[in-house]
């Protein structure tokens, strides 16, 4: 029977080696895709960088600078509508990083609609302007790298004497908990913004939204490219969406581009 285990752990080997180079192939085609795509824009050939950044995507890859990169290819062509979707896909990535910012604003300057958003708390504006200063992942490696400081404070306040020390240590750990449990607020409501509602971006020139999932149905206002706005229904062809001023309607999945 020995011979036969010894066969088997050759072929799971084999596999596993086979695996690892299968993904190390893969890896690299995309580097390959990724490069070329980078020469394609700097030649300004940007429809054929849009095609092989959208070659990338199709490999399953998320990559902000893929989305952030193709938000400029479909910028410089254009067609605002895709550039403010792939800008806001890097965004969910990256956070509100400087660069994407800029660009972001500029792609919304060249929209039509200036939606004007329903008056909030103050509190309430300056907590998601905080929330969507970083992303989910980097809040929780705060979190993270509090509570490992945490931990070192309570145990130097175990192991020092002096009660100055230990005072001091205390309050230390303390501060430091406040603050891991202020970043895993901060990481909790990110993740939540990110995961529970459904952005969406007007993609064709202008569409009228409608009061039923019909195209008979009546028009409620007229909103153009590059509106963004959130999905909180679907149904069949149809999604039901809410402009940031509180304005609701359905409009047709085809002119849509999820975000």
């Amino acid at each position: 029977m020995r011979p036969m285990k010894d066969f088997k752990s050759v072929f799971f080997l084999l596999i596993e080696l086979l695996s690892l180079f299968s993904l190390k192939v893969y890896a690299l085609e995309n580097e390959a895709v990724y490069v070329n795509a980078q020469n394609e824009y700097k030649s300004k050939d940007y429809a054929k960088a849009i095609i092989s950044y959208h070659k990338i995507l199709a490999n399953d890859v998320l990559a902000p600078e893929v989305f952030y990169n193709l938000g400029n290819c479909y910028y410089k062509i254009d067609s605002i509508g895709k550039a403010i979707q792939y800008y806001e896909k890097a965004r969910k990535l990256i956070g509100d990083e400087e660069d994407l910012m800029h660009n972001l604003k500029l792609a919304h300057a060249k929209t039509v609609d200036k939606i004007e958003p329903m008056p909030e708390f103050v509190v309430t504006s300056t907590w998601k302007n905080i929330v969507n200063f970083k992303t989910a992942d980097t809040w929780a490696n705060y979190a993270l790298i509090n509570f490992v400081f945490v931990f070192i404070a309570f145990v130097l306040f175990q192991l020092v004497k002096q009660p100055s020390l230990k005072k001091t240590f205390f309050g230390l750990a303390l501060l430091l908990s406040l603050l891991t449990s202020m970043f895993y607020m901060l990481a909790k409501s990110r993740s939540n913004a990110d995961n529970s509602v459904n952005q969406g971006v007007l993609l064709v020139g202008s569409s009228a939204v409608k009061s039923e999932p019909e195209n008979t149905a009546t028009d409620l206002f007229v909103i153009h490219e590059g509106a963004v706005f959130k999905i909180i229904e679907i149904q069949s062809d149809w999604m039901k969406i809410r402009l940031d001023n509180g304005s609701l309607g359905w409009l047709q999945k085809n002119a849509i581009g999820e975000i």
